[in-house]
Protein backbone atom coordinates (compact mmCIF):
# COMPACT_ATOMS: atom_id res chain seq x y z
CA UNK A 1 0.00 0.00 0.00
CA UNK A 2 2.86 2.16 0.64
CA UNK A 3 4.32 1.67 -2.40
CA UNK A 4 1.09 2.16 -4.29
CA UNK A 5 1.01 5.79 -2.95
CA UNK A 6 4.58 5.97 -3.62
CA UNK A 7 3.54 5.93 -7.23
CA UNK A 8 1.05 8.21 -7.13
CA UNK A 9 3.48 10.96 -6.49
CA UNK A 10 5.70 9.99 -9.26
CA UNK A 11 4.09 12.74 -11.39
CA UNK A 12 5.87 15.37 -14.12
CA UNK A 13 8.24 17.54 -11.63
CA UNK A 14 7.28 20.72 -14.03
CA UNK A 15 3.77 21.22 -15.22
CA UNK A 16 3.28 20.69 -18.74
CA UNK A 17 2.78 23.49 -20.89
CA UNK A 18 -0.66 24.10 -22.78
CA UNK A 19 0.55 23.09 -26.10
CA UNK A 20 3.85 22.07 -27.66
CA UNK A 21 4.01 21.17 -31.31
CA UNK A 22 0.26 20.56 -31.91
CA UNK A 23 -0.18 18.36 -28.47
CA UNK A 24 -2.20 20.26 -26.10
CA UNK A 25 -1.55 19.54 -22.28
CA UNK A 26 -3.98 16.34 -22.17
CA UNK A 27 -2.19 14.62 -24.93
CA UNK A 28 -4.20 15.11 -27.59
CA UNK A 29 -3.66 17.33 -31.05
CA UNK A 30 -4.60 20.67 -31.07
CA UNK A 31 -7.15 21.60 -34.17
CA UNK A 32 -5.07 22.76 -37.05
CA UNK A 33 -1.57 22.71 -35.74
CA UNK A 34 0.92 21.04 -37.59
CA UNK A 35 2.54 18.42 -36.31
CA UNK A 36 6.33 17.54 -37.50
CA UNK A 37 6.75 13.62 -38.89
CA UNK A 38 8.51 11.16 -36.01
CA UNK A 39 12.38 11.54 -35.92
CA UNK A 40 12.21 15.64 -37.35
CA UNK A 41 14.08 17.92 -35.21
CA UNK A 42 11.87 20.21 -33.21
CA UNK A 43 11.01 23.80 -34.37
CA UNK A 44 12.36 26.83 -32.76
CA UNK A 45 10.42 28.17 -29.94
CA UNK A 46 8.48 30.69 -30.60
CA UNK A 47 8.68 34.59 -28.34
CA UNK A 48 5.24 33.33 -26.78
CA UNK A 49 6.49 29.68 -26.12
CA UNK A 50 9.86 30.90 -24.66
CA UNK A 51 7.95 32.93 -22.45
CA UNK A 52 5.88 29.94 -21.32
CA UNK A 53 8.85 27.59 -20.33
CA UNK A 54 10.42 30.93 -18.41
CA UNK A 55 7.15 31.32 -16.58
CA UNK A 56 6.70 27.69 -16.28
CA UNK A 57 9.98 27.55 -14.56
CA UNK A 58 9.06 30.88 -12.32
CA UNK A 59 5.99 28.93 -11.10
CA UNK A 60 7.14 25.51 -10.25
CA UNK A 61 6.74 25.99 -6.12
CA UNK A 62 3.56 27.40 -6.43
CA UNK A 63 2.25 25.00 -8.65
CA UNK A 64 2.68 21.78 -6.05
CA UNK A 65 -0.88 22.24 -4.56
CA UNK A 66 -3.03 22.23 -8.05
CA UNK A 67 -0.92 19.20 -9.32
CA UNK A 68 -1.73 17.22 -5.73
CA UNK A 69 -5.40 17.81 -6.25
CA UNK A 70 -5.64 16.76 -10.16
CA UNK A 71 -3.45 13.65 -8.80
CA UNK A 72 -6.24 13.03 -6.54
CA UNK A 73 -8.49 13.52 -8.75
CA UNK A 74 -7.26 11.00 -11.21
CA UNK A 75 -7.52 8.52 -8.52
CA UNK A 76 -10.46 9.04 -7.70
CA UNK A 77 -11.14 8.42 -11.51
CA UNK A 78 -9.33 5.19 -11.80
CA UNK A 79 -10.51 3.67 -8.62
CA UNK A 80 -14.27 4.00 -10.19
CA UNK A 81 -12.93 2.62 -13.63
CA UNK A 82 -11.98 -0.13 -11.80
CA UNK A 83 -14.76 -0.77 -9.88
CA UNK A 84 -17.23 -2.96 -11.79
CA UNK A 85 -14.03 -5.27 -13.06
CA UNK A 86 -13.22 -5.29 -8.85
CA UNK A 87 -17.11 -6.16 -7.91
CA UNK A 88 -17.41 -9.02 -10.58
CA UNK A 89 -14.52 -10.61 -9.59
CA UNK A 90 -15.39 -10.29 -5.55
CA UNK A 91 -18.03 -11.81 -6.98
CA UNK A 92 -16.83 -15.09 -9.06
CA UNK A 93 -14.12 -15.27 -6.26
CA UNK A 94 -16.83 -15.73 -3.36
CA UNK A 95 -18.70 -18.37 -6.31
CA UNK A 96 -15.43 -19.84 -6.66
CA UNK A 97 -14.74 -20.62 -2.35
CA UNK A 98 -17.96 -21.79 -2.51
CA UNK A 99 -17.86 -24.11 -4.95
CA UNK A 100 -14.09 -25.28 -3.12
CA UNK A 101 -15.88 -25.75 -0.23
CA UNK A 102 -18.19 -28.27 -1.66
CA UNK A 103 -16.44 -29.94 -3.47
CA UNK A 104 -13.28 -30.55 -0.72
CA UNK A 105 -15.73 -32.03 1.26
CA UNK A 106 -16.94 -34.77 -1.07
CA UNK A 107 -13.54 -35.52 -2.54
CA UNK A 108 -10.66 -37.29 -1.29
CA UNK A 109 -7.88 -35.11 0.02
CA UNK A 110 -5.68 -37.28 -2.95
CA UNK A 111 -8.61 -36.48 -5.54
CA UNK A 112 -8.66 -32.62 -4.80
CA UNK A 113 -4.71 -32.55 -5.14
CA UNK A 114 -5.12 -34.10 -8.48
CA UNK A 115 -7.67 -31.45 -8.90
CA UNK A 116 -5.53 -28.73 -8.02
CA UNK A 117 -2.71 -30.16 -10.22
CA UNK A 118 -4.85 -29.62 -13.36
CA UNK A 119 -6.14 -26.30 -12.56
CA UNK A 120 -2.09 -25.60 -11.97
CA UNK A 121 -1.92 -27.27 -15.66
CA UNK A 122 -4.56 -25.13 -16.93
CA UNK A 123 -3.10 -21.56 -15.99
CA UNK A 124 0.09 -22.82 -17.68
CA UNK A 125 -1.35 -23.82 -21.19
CA UNK A 126 -3.56 -20.68 -20.78
CA UNK A 127 -0.81 -18.05 -20.95
CA UNK A 128 -0.37 -17.77 -24.22
CA UNK A 129 -4.02 -16.43 -24.22
CA UNK A 130 -3.26 -13.86 -21.85
CA UNK A 131 -0.28 -13.07 -24.02
CA UNK A 132 -2.23 -12.34 -27.08
CA UNK A 133 -5.14 -10.44 -25.06
CA UNK A 134 -2.24 -8.08 -24.77
CA UNK A 135 -0.84 -7.70 -28.14
CA UNK A 136 -4.77 -7.41 -29.00
CA UNK A 137 -5.04 -4.51 -26.79
CA UNK A 138 -2.03 -2.65 -27.72
CA UNK A 139 -2.96 -3.09 -31.69
CA UNK A 140 -6.39 -2.08 -31.32
CA UNK A 141 -5.24 0.62 -28.84
CA UNK A 142 -2.72 1.50 -31.87
CA UNK A 143 -5.38 1.43 -34.68
CA UNK A 144 -7.52 3.24 -33.04
CA UNK A 145 -5.46 6.22 -32.10
CA UNK A 146 -4.22 6.47 -35.70
CA UNK A 147 -7.34 6.30 -37.29
CA UNK A 148 -7.09 2.74 -38.74
CA UNK A 149 -9.87 1.32 -36.87
CA UNK A 150 -11.04 -0.04 -39.68
CA UNK A 151 -8.57 -2.86 -39.99
CA UNK A 152 -10.07 -4.21 -36.56
CA UNK A 153 -12.85 -6.28 -38.39
CA UNK A 154 -11.14 -8.17 -40.69
CA UNK A 155 -7.64 -8.80 -38.51
CA UNK A 156 -10.10 -9.93 -35.62
CA UNK A 157 -11.77 -12.50 -37.82
CA UNK A 158 -8.13 -13.56 -38.97
CA UNK A 159 -7.63 -14.50 -35.50
CA UNK A 160 -10.83 -16.41 -34.60
CA UNK A 161 -10.27 -18.33 -37.62
CA UNK A 162 -6.72 -19.27 -36.66
CA UNK A 163 -7.67 -19.79 -33.14
CA UNK A 164 -10.39 -22.25 -34.34
CA UNK A 165 -7.79 -24.83 -35.85
CA UNK A 166 -5.26 -24.77 -32.95
CA UNK A 167 -8.48 -25.49 -30.46
CA UNK A 168 -9.46 -28.48 -33.11
CA UNK A 169 -5.44 -29.62 -33.01
CA UNK A 170 -4.40 -29.24 -29.15
CA UNK A 171 -7.81 -31.72 -28.81
CA UNK A 172 -6.74 -34.12 -30.76
CA UNK A 173 -3.07 -33.95 -29.32
CA UNK A 174 -3.86 -33.77 -25.80
CA UNK A 175 -6.06 -36.82 -26.46
CA UNK A 176 -2.51 -38.94 -26.97
CA UNK A 177 -0.70 -37.00 -24.04
CA UNK A 178 -3.29 -37.43 -20.90
CA UNK A 179 -1.38 -40.49 -20.25
CA UNK A 180 1.84 -40.04 -20.24
CA UNK A 181 1.45 -36.64 -18.64
CA UNK A 182 -0.78 -37.91 -16.02
CA UNK A 183 1.66 -40.04 -15.07
CA UNK A 184 4.56 -37.82 -15.57
CA UNK A 185 2.33 -35.30 -12.62
CA UNK A 186 1.83 -38.38 -10.65
CA UNK A 187 -1.64 -38.03 -10.82
CA UNK A 188 -3.63 -41.22 -9.70
CA UNK A 189 -5.19 -41.52 -13.65
CA UNK A 190 -5.44 -39.18 -16.79
CA UNK A 191 -9.46 -38.30 -16.62
CA UNK A 192 -9.29 -34.53 -16.67
CA UNK A 193 -5.95 -33.98 -18.82
CA UNK A 194 -7.37 -34.04 -22.52
CA UNK A 195 -10.13 -31.92 -20.89
CA UNK A 196 -8.04 -29.39 -19.27
CA UNK A 197 -5.77 -29.05 -22.12
CA UNK A 198 -8.35 -27.74 -24.72
CA UNK A 199 -9.67 -25.76 -21.99
CA UNK A 200 -6.85 -24.19 -22.20
CA UNK A 201 -6.46 -23.21 -25.78
CA UNK A 202 -10.54 -22.86 -26.10
CA UNK A 203 -9.24 -19.76 -23.33
CA UNK A 204 -6.82 -18.36 -25.78
CA UNK A 205 -9.71 -17.76 -28.51
CA UNK A 206 -11.71 -16.31 -25.42
CA UNK A 207 -8.79 -13.77 -25.00
CA UNK A 208 -9.43 -12.52 -28.56
CA UNK A 209 -12.56 -11.07 -28.05
CA UNK A 210 -11.74 -10.43 -24.21
CA UNK A 211 -8.81 -8.08 -25.68
CA UNK A 212 -11.29 -5.98 -28.04
CA UNK A 213 -13.47 -5.23 -25.10
CA UNK A 214 -11.10 -4.24 -22.81
CA UNK A 215 -9.66 -1.77 -25.96
CA UNK A 216 -12.73 -0.44 -26.39
CA UNK A 217 -13.38 0.36 -22.50
CA UNK A 218 -16.30 -1.83 -21.78
CA UNK A 219 -15.71 -2.74 -18.39
CA UNK A 220 -18.99 -3.64 -17.59
CA UNK A 221 -19.30 -6.09 -20.32
CA UNK A 222 -15.97 -7.57 -19.50
CA UNK A 223 -17.17 -7.97 -16.15
CA UNK A 224 -20.71 -9.61 -17.10
CA UNK A 225 -17.97 -12.24 -19.29
CA UNK A 226 -16.08 -12.91 -15.90
CA UNK A 227 -19.60 -13.59 -14.13
CA UNK A 228 -20.67 -15.67 -16.77
CA UNK A 229 -17.46 -18.02 -16.69
CA UNK A 230 -17.68 -18.52 -12.90
CA UNK A 231 -21.27 -19.13 -12.87
CA UNK A 232 -20.93 -22.00 -15.27
CA UNK A 233 -17.92 -23.33 -14.63
CA UNK A 234 -19.28 -23.18 -10.77
CA UNK A 235 -22.53 -25.07 -10.79
CA UNK A 236 -20.76 -27.57 -13.68
CA UNK A 237 -18.18 -28.57 -11.11
CA UNK A 238 -20.49 -29.01 -8.43
CA UNK A 239 -22.93 -31.00 -10.28
CA UNK A 240 -20.34 -33.31 -12.51
CA UNK A 241 -18.33 -34.15 -8.22
CA UNK A 242 -21.28 -34.89 -6.57
CA UNK A 243 -22.30 -37.25 -9.06
CA UNK A 244 -18.87 -38.70 -8.54
CA UNK A 245 -17.10 -38.17 -11.55
CA UNK A 246 -13.99 -36.43 -9.47
CA UNK A 247 -11.12 -34.43 -11.02
CA UNK A 248 -12.65 -35.50 -14.58
CA UNK A 249 -16.24 -33.43 -13.87
CA UNK A 250 -13.85 -30.38 -12.43
CA UNK A 251 -12.35 -30.29 -15.52
CA UNK A 252 -15.32 -30.51 -17.97
CA UNK A 253 -16.88 -27.99 -15.38
CA UNK A 254 -13.70 -25.23 -16.79
CA UNK A 255 -14.06 -26.32 -20.06
CA UNK A 256 -17.84 -25.21 -20.01
CA UNK A 257 -17.46 -22.55 -18.48
CA UNK A 258 -14.97 -20.92 -20.62
CA UNK A 259 -16.78 -21.66 -23.90
CA UNK A 260 -19.73 -20.16 -22.13
CA UNK A 261 -17.68 -16.96 -21.92
CA UNK A 262 -16.60 -16.97 -25.19
CA UNK A 263 -20.25 -17.52 -26.62
CA UNK A 264 -20.89 -14.33 -24.34
CA UNK A 265 -18.31 -12.35 -25.44
CA UNK A 266 -19.58 -13.00 -29.34
CA UNK A 267 -22.87 -12.19 -28.66
CA UNK A 268 -21.41 -8.39 -26.80
CA UNK A 269 -19.24 -8.03 -29.51
CA UNK A 270 -21.91 -8.59 -32.59
CA UNK A 271 -24.52 -6.73 -30.54
CA UNK A 272 -22.75 -3.21 -30.23
CA UNK A 273 -19.54 -2.38 -31.95
CA UNK A 274 -19.58 -0.11 -34.43
CA UNK A 275 -16.01 -0.47 -36.17
CA UNK A 276 -16.86 -3.95 -37.22
CA UNK A 277 -14.74 -5.57 -34.70
CA UNK A 278 -17.73 -7.81 -34.01
CA UNK A 279 -18.34 -9.29 -37.34
CA UNK A 280 -17.32 -12.95 -37.94
CA UNK A 281 -15.58 -12.10 -41.85
CA UNK A 282 -14.38 -9.02 -43.26
CA UNK A 283 -16.40 -6.86 -45.45
CA UNK A 284 -15.79 -7.79 -49.27
CA UNK A 285 -14.58 -4.11 -50.20
CA UNK A 286 -13.00 -3.53 -46.68
CA UNK A 287 -9.65 -1.59 -46.73
CA UNK A 288 -7.05 -3.57 -47.73
CA UNK A 289 -3.58 -2.21 -46.65
CA UNK A 290 -0.49 -2.59 -48.52
CA UNK A 291 2.11 -5.43 -48.32
CA UNK A 292 5.00 -3.74 -46.83
CA UNK A 293 2.16 -2.03 -44.01
CA UNK A 294 0.89 -5.45 -43.44
CA UNK A 295 3.79 -7.28 -42.92
CA UNK A 296 5.55 -4.46 -40.51
CA UNK A 297 2.34 -4.71 -38.38
CA UNK A 298 2.63 -8.79 -38.44
CA UNK A 299 6.17 -8.50 -36.92
CA UNK A 300 5.41 -5.92 -34.41
CA UNK A 301 2.46 -8.03 -33.45
CA UNK A 302 4.44 -10.81 -33.38
CA UNK A 303 7.53 -9.10 -31.26
CA UNK A 304 5.03 -8.03 -28.46
CA UNK A 305 3.36 -11.75 -28.56
CA UNK A 306 6.89 -12.90 -28.14
CA UNK A 307 7.32 -10.49 -24.88
CA UNK A 308 4.11 -11.29 -23.25
CA UNK A 309 4.09 -14.69 -23.80
CA UNK A 310 7.36 -14.66 -22.16
CA UNK A 311 6.34 -12.26 -19.44
CA UNK A 312 3.21 -14.38 -18.37
CA UNK A 313 4.37 -17.99 -18.87
CA UNK A 314 7.06 -17.24 -16.47
CA UNK A 315 4.36 -15.85 -13.87
CA UNK A 316 2.45 -18.90 -15.10
CA UNK A 317 5.24 -20.89 -13.92
CA UNK A 318 5.84 -18.46 -10.41
CA UNK A 319 1.82 -18.88 -9.73
CA UNK A 320 2.18 -22.67 -10.28
CA UNK A 321 5.51 -24.41 -9.90
CA UNK A 322 5.18 -24.88 -6.17
CA UNK A 323 1.86 -27.03 -6.61
CA UNK A 324 3.34 -29.03 -9.17
CA UNK A 325 6.81 -29.09 -7.64
CA UNK A 326 4.87 -30.44 -3.62
CA UNK A 327 2.50 -32.61 -5.41
CA UNK A 328 4.82 -34.26 -7.10
CA UNK A 329 7.51 -35.13 -4.48
CA UNK A 330 4.80 -35.42 -1.46
CA UNK A 331 1.67 -36.78 -3.21
CA UNK A 332 0.28 -37.78 0.22
CA UNK A 333 0.47 -34.31 1.35
CA UNK A 334 -0.52 -32.36 -1.96
CA UNK A 335 -4.18 -32.28 -1.12
CA UNK A 336 -3.44 -30.54 2.01
CA UNK A 337 -0.89 -27.74 0.47
CA UNK A 338 -3.85 -27.61 -2.33
CA UNK A 339 -6.34 -26.14 0.21
CA UNK A 340 -3.52 -23.39 1.31
CA UNK A 341 -2.96 -22.62 -2.45
CA UNK A 342 -6.41 -21.98 -3.37
CA UNK A 343 -7.06 -19.74 -0.34
CA UNK A 344 -4.22 -17.81 -0.81
CA UNK A 345 -4.22 -17.61 -4.65
CA UNK A 346 -7.80 -15.78 -4.47
CA UNK A 347 -5.16 -13.04 -4.62
CA UNK A 348 -4.08 -13.83 -8.22
CA UNK A 349 -7.50 -14.11 -9.74
CA UNK A 350 -7.89 -10.43 -8.30
CA UNK A 351 -4.78 -9.28 -10.03
CA UNK A 352 -5.02 -10.93 -13.36
CA UNK A 353 -8.94 -9.45 -12.85
CA UNK A 354 -7.80 -5.61 -12.21
CA UNK A 355 -5.06 -5.58 -14.70
CA UNK A 356 -7.42 -6.50 -17.49
CA UNK A 357 -8.42 -2.34 -16.45
CA UNK A 358 -4.84 -1.54 -16.24
CA UNK A 359 -3.70 -2.76 -19.38
CA UNK A 360 -5.85 -0.65 -22.08
CA UNK A 361 -5.59 1.89 -19.66
CA UNK A 362 -1.62 2.16 -19.73
CA UNK A 363 -1.37 1.47 -23.43
CA UNK A 364 -3.99 4.00 -24.49
CA UNK A 365 -1.87 6.70 -22.59
CA UNK A 366 1.45 6.06 -23.72
CA UNK A 367 0.37 6.76 -27.19
CA UNK A 368 -1.28 10.46 -25.46
CA UNK A 369 2.61 10.71 -24.06
CA UNK A 370 1.50 10.10 -20.51
CA UNK A 371 1.71 7.53 -17.90
CA UNK A 372 -1.04 5.66 -15.98
CA UNK A 373 0.72 5.49 -12.53
CA UNK A 374 -2.15 6.31 -10.95
CA UNK A 375 -4.13 3.99 -12.80
CA UNK A 376 -1.86 1.29 -11.09
CA UNK A 377 -2.12 2.84 -7.86
CA UNK A 378 -5.66 2.66 -7.77
CA UNK A 379 -5.39 -1.13 -8.71
CA UNK A 380 -2.72 -1.69 -6.17
CA UNK A 381 -4.92 0.27 -3.63
CA UNK A 382 -7.99 -2.09 -4.43
CA UNK A 383 -5.67 -5.36 -4.08
CA UNK A 384 -4.36 -4.62 -1.11
CA UNK A 385 -7.70 -4.44 0.97
CA UNK A 386 -7.66 -8.90 0.41
CA UNK A 387 -4.60 -9.12 1.11
CA UNK A 388 -4.45 -7.19 4.12
CA UNK A 389 -7.53 -8.94 5.11
CA UNK A 390 -5.83 -13.10 4.51
CA UNK A 391 -2.64 -12.24 5.77
CA UNK A 392 -4.41 -10.95 9.08
CA UNK A 393 -6.41 -14.14 9.33
CA UNK A 394 -3.34 -16.30 8.39
CA UNK A 395 -1.74 -14.87 11.22
CA UNK A 396 -4.06 -15.25 14.25
CA UNK A 397 -6.54 -18.38 13.04
CA UNK A 398 -4.99 -20.52 10.28
CA UNK A 399 -6.58 -23.51 11.38
CA UNK A 400 -9.94 -22.07 11.95
CA UNK A 401 -9.94 -20.93 8.32
CA UNK A 402 -8.31 -24.07 6.86
CA UNK A 403 -10.97 -26.16 8.99
CA UNK A 404 -14.49 -23.92 8.31
CA UNK A 405 -13.65 -23.87 4.52
CA UNK A 406 -12.34 -27.22 3.79
CA UNK A 407 -12.95 -29.52 6.76
CA UNK A 408 -10.22 -30.96 9.63
CA UNK A 409 -8.81 -32.94 7.38
CA UNK A 410 -6.94 -29.91 5.59
CA UNK A 411 -5.67 -28.36 8.55
CA UNK A 412 -2.10 -30.44 8.49
CA UNK A 413 -0.27 -27.74 6.14
CA UNK A 414 -2.02 -24.91 7.82
CA UNK A 415 1.31 -23.40 8.81
CA UNK A 416 2.11 -22.54 5.26
CA UNK A 417 -0.88 -20.35 5.21
CA UNK A 418 0.99 -16.85 6.21
CA UNK A 419 3.92 -17.30 4.26
CA UNK A 420 2.34 -18.46 1.05
CA UNK A 421 -0.50 -15.72 1.79
CA UNK A 422 2.54 -13.18 1.55
CA UNK A 423 4.24 -15.02 -1.48
CA UNK A 424 0.93 -13.84 -3.29
CA UNK A 425 0.41 -10.80 -1.95
CA UNK A 426 3.71 -10.34 -3.72
CA UNK A 427 3.17 -12.17 -6.81
CA UNK A 428 -0.09 -10.14 -7.42
CA UNK A 429 1.85 -6.83 -7.58
CA UNK A 430 4.06 -8.19 -9.31
CA UNK A 431 1.35 -9.29 -11.73
CA UNK A 432 0.27 -5.32 -12.20
CA UNK A 433 4.05 -3.92 -12.78
CA UNK A 434 4.24 -6.54 -15.31
CA UNK A 435 1.18 -5.91 -17.28
CA UNK A 436 1.90 -2.03 -16.86
CA UNK A 437 5.36 -2.92 -18.09
CA UNK A 438 4.03 -4.87 -21.25
CA UNK A 439 1.61 -2.23 -22.06
CA UNK A 440 4.73 -0.12 -22.65
CA UNK A 441 6.57 -2.15 -24.60
CA UNK A 442 9.01 -2.71 -22.09
CA UNK A 443 11.32 -5.82 -22.43
CA UNK A 444 13.64 -5.52 -19.20
CA UNK A 445 11.10 -7.01 -16.99
CA UNK A 446 11.18 -10.40 -19.34
CA UNK A 447 14.68 -11.23 -17.23
CA UNK A 448 13.77 -10.43 -14.02
CA UNK A 449 10.54 -12.92 -14.47
CA UNK A 450 13.01 -15.91 -16.59
CA UNK A 451 15.46 -15.59 -13.60
CA UNK A 452 12.82 -16.05 -10.54
CA UNK A 453 10.66 -18.52 -12.02
CA UNK A 454 14.66 -20.42 -12.38
CA UNK A 455 15.82 -19.51 -8.52
CA UNK A 456 12.26 -20.52 -8.00
CA UNK A 457 11.85 -24.44 -9.49
CA UNK A 458 15.41 -24.65 -7.93
CA UNK A 459 14.20 -23.70 -4.07
CA UNK A 460 10.90 -25.02 -3.82
CA UNK A 461 12.28 -28.63 -5.03
CA UNK A 462 14.95 -27.69 -2.10
CA UNK A 463 11.89 -27.88 0.50
CA UNK A 464 11.85 -31.24 -0.52
CA UNK A 465 7.53 -31.33 -0.85
CA UNK A 466 7.28 -30.35 2.87
CA UNK A 467 4.63 -27.64 3.20
CA UNK A 468 5.54 -24.99 5.03
CA UNK A 469 9.11 -25.16 3.80
CA UNK A 470 7.48 -24.49 -0.04
CA UNK A 471 5.72 -21.73 1.25
CA UNK A 472 8.69 -19.93 2.79
CA UNK A 473 10.89 -20.63 -0.44
CA UNK A 474 7.99 -19.66 -2.37
CA UNK A 475 7.95 -16.22 -0.31
CA UNK A 476 11.41 -15.28 -0.63
CA UNK A 477 12.07 -15.52 -4.70
CA UNK A 478 8.39 -13.65 -4.75
CA UNK A 479 9.66 -11.02 -2.49
CA UNK A 480 12.45 -10.24 -4.60
CA UNK A 481 10.38 -10.40 -7.55
CA UNK A 482 7.93 -7.75 -6.31
CA UNK A 483 10.63 -5.10 -5.51
CA UNK A 484 12.58 -5.56 -9.13
CA UNK A 485 9.61 -5.28 -10.56
CA UNK A 486 8.28 -2.37 -9.32
CA UNK A 487 11.94 -0.74 -9.58
CA UNK A 488 11.44 -1.24 -13.11
CA UNK A 489 7.81 0.52 -12.76
CA UNK A 490 9.39 3.21 -11.22
CA UNK A 491 12.44 3.65 -14.22
CA UNK A 492 9.66 3.91 -16.46
CA UNK A 493 8.11 6.35 -15.05
CA UNK A 494 11.28 8.90 -14.34
CA UNK A 495 11.88 7.99 -18.20
CA UNK A 496 9.21 9.13 -19.41
CA UNK A 497 8.46 12.55 -17.20
CA UNK A 498 12.50 13.26 -17.62
CA UNK A 499 11.71 13.38 -21.54
CA UNK A 500 11.18 16.95 -22.45
CA UNK A 501 7.32 17.07 -22.83
CA UNK A 502 6.65 13.37 -23.31
CA UNK A 503 7.32 13.92 -26.60
CA UNK A 504 9.79 10.72 -26.91
CA UNK A 505 6.88 8.84 -25.32
CA UNK A 506 4.40 9.49 -28.28
CA UNK A 507 7.44 8.88 -30.53
CA UNK A 508 8.29 5.47 -29.33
Amino acid sequence: MTFAMSLLHLSPSRPRPARINGVDGEGSLSRGAAVPPLGAPDPAPTAQQATLRNSDTMSRRHDVPSRAGDGESRLRGAVRGATPLALAGLAANVANLGVTLVIARAMSTRSYGATAQLFALFMIVSMPGSALLVGVVRRVTAWTRTGRADLIAAWAARMRRVGCRVVLAVALLALVARAPLASELSLPGPGGVAETLTAGAAWCLLCVDRGLLQAARRYRELAANLLVDAAVKGVATVGLVLAGLGQTGAAVAVLLGVLAALAHTRRALRRAAPDGAGADDAAPGGHAPAAPAASRRERGLAADLGAALTALAFLALLQNIDVLVQGRLSPDESGQYAAVSVTCKVLMFGAVVLAGFLLPEAADRRHLGEHALHQLGATLAILAVPAAVLLAVAAVAPDTLLSLAFGPRFTDASGALLPLAGAMTCLGATVLFTHYLLALGSRAVLLALGLTAVAAAGMITLAGGSPVATARMDLAVQAVLAVVTGLLVVGAARRTTAAPDGLEAVRA
